[in-house]
């Protein structure tokens, strides 16, 4: 795993060897290296006034495989080595260069939904719409950020007809209550940097348990991922110190959505109960 310092003595090596090009992309991540990480290589490229191509080369001059790789280790850098006041620095230095921070969050989310849609694989998004149908009960677990997000995706499930559940712990460790989960029940957790030691213990007593478990994490390192049977991994990457929710959202919004496809007649049911109570005026304005 890469420092910063680490990464900047790769290019600080290679500069007496660079033609003046190069020397325009050495300059470029020296000064701004935290947006590797954010944008995509055609922003980074008209930044510097470089071509796509001179980037590519760039990266494998400094000994990256190519542009993804440098682009992969400086984001584990970033999420590993910089505190957040240290981030929030940067986003501060990239507000007074970049003035319309709206575009900028923009792109960084539009790059994290494309990485994220071209690393999934098909044969696993599958199989968690399977393990969904299948079972007799979901259960939904994450801490911190991650449990508003098991609570949006119980919500999307329960209105659509399925019997999810979040866990809490307002009573009983996550662990706890994994105790009275059957064969036939699905877990699903979200855990996503820094990583919840509760959550990823509870994945890991699930695993002793034989049940089913479908993750929702952000990097190949991230602990919970030994214990799952099937994972899928998103980019988060975000300016300030918090996960981007992005590229989150579209991946559950897509699980939902096919499961009202796959499974036609639970979505009629659903939609029926739906339209039944809006039209409630006690609950909802017209």
């Amino acid at each position: 795993m890469e420092s910063k310092k680490d990464i900047e003595n790769k290019i600080l090596d290679v500069i007496p060897q660079l033609s003046n090009n190069q020397k325009k992309v050495a300059d470029f991540l020296l000064e701004h290296l935290h947006l590797v990480a954010l944008l995509p290589i055609k922003d980074i490229a008209a930044s510097a006034d470089v071509s796509q191509a001179s980037i590519v080369r760039f990266a494998k001059m400094i000994g990256y495989k190519g542009f993804k790789e440098l682009k992969d280790a400086v984001s584990v850098m970033l999420k590993n080595h910089i505190t957040p006041t240290e981030r929030f620095q940067y986003a501060m230095t990239e507000k007074e260069k970049t003035p319309d921070i709206l575009k900028l969050v923009t792109r960084n989310v539009i790059n994290n939904i494309n990485e994220t849609v071209g690393s999934v694989s098909q044969t696993t998004f599958i199989h968690v719409i399977d393990s969904i149908i299948e079972a007799r009960r979901i259960y939904c677990m994450g801490q911190e950020l991650s449990y508003q997000l098991s609570r949006l995706l119980t919500y999307l499930l329960k209105l659509y007809g399925y019997d999810a559940q979040q866990f809490s712990s307002d009573f009983l460790r996550y662990q706890e209550q994994i105790a009275y989960l059957e064969a036939n029940d699905l877990l699903i957790a979200f855990s996503f940097s820094p990583y919840s030691r509760e959550t990823v213990d509870a994945a890991s007593y699930a695993q002793q348990r034989g049940l089913k478990l479908i993750a929702f994490t952000d990097k190949k390192t991230a602990p919970i991922r030994e214990f799952a049977t099937y994972c899928i991994q998103i980019k988060t990457d975000n300016i300030m110190f918090s996960n981007s929710l992005g590229a989150i959202t579209v991946i559950i919004n897509a699980i939902v959505t096919e499961l009202n496809l796959r499974d036609r007649e639970r979505t009629l049911r659903a939609l029926k109960i739906i339209e039944e109570n809006i039209n409630l005026e006690k609950y909802f304005i017209k």
